[in-house]
């Protein structure tokens, strides 16, 4: 199971490009976020319509529907869903992504932002230790054979 430079190997074709599409789907998740928590998006109601329950917890999905009736989403979930019974519902701002936010956006734009923040942080290191710097000792290699 051990090889040399398994650690260079993870680093370089594992961790990184992980870590890029880690930042890119968070960037996807966190625009909704800070559109809501920006106050934009659609006002209306999230109506809890079935509890779905696993070895992680409860979730309530939903329906929400715009204060003025042209928008009906089914089998929506509502971003830190307050524990509500079926058939009850809480005001809500849809911003057209998989979930629909209280008013003001909570805090989901707060954790998507520290996970960009983080992510983007790995991308920065990975692009600087292997790519940035393996192009750059290809492009000083020609020279230093010149010079010899």
């Amino acid at each position: 199971m051990y090889f040399p430079g398994w650690r260079r190997f993870w680093w370089r074709y594992i961790a990184g490009p992980g870590a890029v599409v880690v930042f890119v789907a968070l960037i996807v998740l966190t625009i909704p976020a800070l559109s809501a928590h920006s106050g934009h998006g659609r006002r209306g109601h999230w109506t809890a319509t079935n509890i779905l329950c696993s070895r992680s917890g409860c979730n309530e999905v939903g329906t929400y529907s715009s204060a003025d009736g042209s928008d009906t989403r089914t089998r929506i979930s509502m971003f830190a869903s307050p524990n509500l019974e079926i058939g009850q519902a809480v005001p809500a701002v849809d911003t057209g992504g998989d979930e629909v936010y209280p008013p003001g956006g909570g805090d989901a734009w707060w954790h998507d932002l520290v996970g960009v923040i983080a992510a983007g942080g790995t991308c920065a290191g990975w692009l600087w230790t292997f790519p940035v710097r393996v192009l750059r000792q290809r492009r000083r290699k020609p020279r230093d054979a010149v010079v010899s």
